[in-house]
């Protein structure tokens, strides 16, 4: 890790910008605050096909006990992003709807981590509740399981932005994401979902049960979330900086 921090600051002395996805995970990272004043803002190229949604009431009906919710969460099984967390909110979501159901979407026992080892215990208490899909293959079958959930979770020690967070949204549904530096970003422009103490089980179980509770509060078009994070406005900004430091050479 060290020497890739010291490949990354190599290179950032050496170029006459940095791109960092939002200005607030520029204000708060190692990384970054070094070269602030280098630092321009663009936010990440993000495309979503619309969701099939007979394949996502196949894949909900799958899922659903008892009419339960389904929460989603996307990404690695890794410690970083902390999915001990939303299975321990399971305790406070479970007092509001105990036939919940969290559907992990996403490669779980990796190799060059013990994670899945050592959560195992908190797997096995609360198994009944849990489903593992595994890896997605492809992004129309993601927009389907984003479709078929009814929030997605995020409970991160720390993300420079969590790109599944707009890619739900760009799907119809609503996110609730660990309030870090970065990572909170999506929530607070569109106002699609809520913000979770980081760290905090219960908060995050009690965000959750918010959302399900209040679905009309966090229902925006996908062509809303489009005009925030518009991947031809990322484009261009990208086109118009190689340009401009390109005339510049």
């Amino acid at each position: 890790r060290g020497g890739m921090f010291m490949m990354y600051r190599f290179a950032a002395n050496r170029s006459p910008v940095v791109v960092g996805y939002s200005q607030d995970y520029a204000d708060h990272s190692y990384y970054l605050l070094p070269f602030k004043d280098k630092v321009k803002v663009i936010y990440p190229p993000i495309t979503m096909p619309e969701p099939d949604l007979e394949r996502a009431a196949e894949l909900r009906a799958q899922w659903q006990h008892e009419d339960g919710p389904a929460i989603g969460y996307a990404g690695r099984f890794v410690q970083e992003k902390r999915p001990d967390l939303l299975i321990r909110s399971l305790d406070v979501i479970n007092q509001t709807y105990p036939n919940a159901r969290i559907v992990f979407a996403g490669q779980y026992d990796i190799p060059y981590e013990n994670t899945w080892e050592l959560y195992q215990p908190i797997v096995e208490k609360y198994r009944d509740q849990l489903i593992f899909l595994g890896v997605l293959d492809d992004m129309q079958h993601m927009a389907d399981y984003f479709a078929a959930c009814d929030v997605l979770a995020l409970t991160s020690d720390s993300e420079c932005f969590g790109l599944v967070q707009v890619e739900s949204m760009l799907s119809g549904t609503p996110v609730v994401m660990a309030n870090t530096p970065g990572g909170r970003v999506p929530v607070q422009v569109t106002g699609m979902g809520e913000l979770a103490r980081a760290g905090d089980a219960d908060h995050m179980g009690e965000a959750i049960v918010k959302v399900l509770q209040n679905p009309d509060d966090y229902n925006h078009t996908r062509d809303e979330i489009a005009s925030e994070f518009s991947f031809q406005a990322t484009v261009d900004q990208y086109e118009s900086l190689y340009r401009e430091y390109a005339n510049r050479g």
